[in-house]
């Protein structure tokens, strides 16, 4: 397997592998395309693309890292979470999280552990996190990771972007 494997116990963040690529696809739905600007849905072949470019980053050692989120109890996949390497010390992060898994946690738990990677095997001192004006489950969780409200930004889509930072510690051992 291409890149690197994380488990709490409760959650593995894997890379996304070719098989996956029908069960991404069925867990996106229109909220999921609203927050994330998606000009239409998603084709089989979008999603194949995407874990092609995914996996290709993680063989380069390029700046894009992405997990998907599974149970450890089922192996089901629950969405997918994403580190991109934005300079030295700082990522972008963002996640997504299927309907059916929603507000059960799912999303701090990946993010955290994404989080603590970036942190110790990126060596990023800050996440940020963008979102757009009236996303309140991402807000929620911008602020349950300790992230601050630092302003506006352009999105690609012409929209503005709420953003947040938040700093990055090293666990300790």
């Amino acid at each position: 397997m291409v890149g690197k494997t994380l488990s709490d116990g409760i959650l593995i963040l894997s890379p996304l592998v070719p098989s996956d690529a029908e069960v991404w696809l069925a867990g996106e739905d229109e909220e999921q395309r609203r927050w994330f600007e998606a000009p239409r849905p998603a084709e089989l072949s979008d999603v194949q693309r995407f874990i092609d470019a995914c996996q290709e980053s993680w063989r380069s050692s390029g700046s894009h890292r992405h997990w998907g989120v599974r149970s450890v109890d089922s192996g089901a996949l629950l969405g997918g979470v994403d580190l991109r390497i934005l300079d030295l010390e700082e990522v972008n992060l963002s996640y997504v999280v299927f309907p059916p898994f929603r507000r059960q946690g799912v999303a701090l738990r990946a993010s955290r552990q994404a989080l603590d990677y970036a942190a110790s095997e990126l060596g990023a001192s800050r996440a940020v996190i963008k979102m757009l004006p009236g996303n309140t489950a991402s807000r929620s969780l911008a602020i349950r990771l300790g992230a601050s409200y630092v302003g506006e930004e352009p999105s690609d889509a012409g929209s503005v972007f709420e953003v947040f930072k938040v700093a990055l510690r090293l666990k300790a051992n």
